[in-house]
């Protein structure tokens, strides 16, 4: 029979039981060996969790029966609680998990011709206070651990293999929270969805947003500039985007494309800045001339994404012929410009519409 003793690497900064899955393959390893344990179990049970998706110990055939008990007794994989799950019309799937108080975030599966794309969730409501999305009607409630966020994918890879689909292809933190203020969490869980011992996915399939923190942009661009970066722009100068984006107030736009033009030197590759479409605010033919000013020369793309309705979100989705108006002057101009198509409308599961409430 194996002996685990009681150590503190499963224990929180609360004193609360970490999971597996929260746990790095360093820090999986460390605790096996003070358990006296080879460190090839750690890696064992780390492949069969994001490798083979692993929802029970009692898959994990190849480590000894009593070590699967011992850790039964002692941890949990830490699969995420579904609270409810809506499918789209258009074929987009979302989920809401509850965590242990009870608190609702949301994933959404977002699917394009062969692509399938997760969009994960980093916290458990938002700080940043954007005026066009409902997390923001939440406030900051907490950090996603490391597990919760790779838990996520590892639900959505499930799904789709469970569903016939293709594979998941693409990954966005574009879910609840701001990525950026989790970095830590954020970052290891990055390693472990590229890592040929954890999901081995490319790093350029993983795009990291942000609502526009300059000091985190530049230390992603010293650190991690293997993953791509999105950053909301949503506005053409600092008056309208202190409105929209009160991080403006601390971050206004010439420090902010600064720091997304470093981020691309430094990574090699475009910056994506994104730009929701307000009606009456931030999509008028003004608007879009002064986004040819910011952006042009610049080594980058625009997203444009008409706003996502919502009751809760007094703002007006923008007529057609105001997006085209818009759409034919960045793109005369010779930005590299993409409109974003609205996925999962009808359950709330599109850019900026995900929240605590039920659909």
């Amino acid at each position: 029979m194996v002996l685990f003793p009681v150590v503190e690497p499963l224990l929180d900064a609360r004193g609360r039981l970490r999971t597996l899955s929260e746990l790095s393959l360093e820090e999986m390893q460390s605790w096996f060996a003070e358990l006296g344990q080879p460190r090839f179990r750690a890696g064992q049970v780390h492949e069969w969790l994001w490798r083979h998706l692993a929802t029970g110990l009692d898959e994990m055939t190849n480590l000894p029966k009593d070590l699967r008990q011992a850790l039964a007794e002692h941890s949990s994989i830490g699969l995420l609680e579904v609270d409810q799950e809506q499918i789209a019309l258009d074929g987009t799937a979302k989920w809401a998990f509850r965590d242990a108080e009870g608190r609702r975030f949301e994933t959404v599966m977002i699917p394009d011709e062969d692509r399938r794309t997760a969009c994960i969730s980093s916290q458990v409501g938002c700080a940043m206070g954007c005026s066009f999305c409902r997390t923001a009607t939440m406030g900051f409630l907490r950090n996603l651990t490391p597990g919760e966020i790779l838990q996520q994918v590892a639900h959505v890879k499930r799904w789709l293999a469970a569903t016939g689909q293709p594979p998941l292809s693409n990954i966005v933190f574009m879910g609840m929270g701001e990525p950026l203020n989790n970095l830590p969490g954020v970052l290891q869980a990055c390693q472990t969805l590229t890592s040929p011992k954890g999901m081995g996915m490319a790093s350029r399939r993983i795009t990291l947003s942000t609502s526009g923190l300059v000091e985190r942009i530049d230390e992603l661009a010293r650190s991690a500039p293997q993953y791509k970066l999105a950053i909301s722009l949503n506005s053409s100068n600092d008056t309208m985007r202190n409105d929209v984006m009160p991080v403006n107030r601390r971050h206004p736009i010439a420090e902010l494309l600064a720091a997304g033009d470093a981020w691309s030197q430094a990574a090699d590759w475009p910056v994506t800045y994104e730009y929701v479409l307000i009606g009456d605010v931030t999509c008028t033919e003004q608007s879009a001339w002064e986004v040819v000013e910011l952006l042009r020369g610049r080594h980058c793309k625009l997203n444009l994404i008409p706003l996502n309705p919502a009751s809760d979100i007094p703002l007006r989705s923008p007529e057609e012929s105001e997006i085209h108006a818009f759409e034919r002057i960045v793109h005369g101009a010779g930005l590299l410009v993409f409109r974003r198509k609205p996925k999962g409308r009808d359950i709330l599961a599109a850019c900026g519409q995900l929240a605590r409430k039920k659909a």
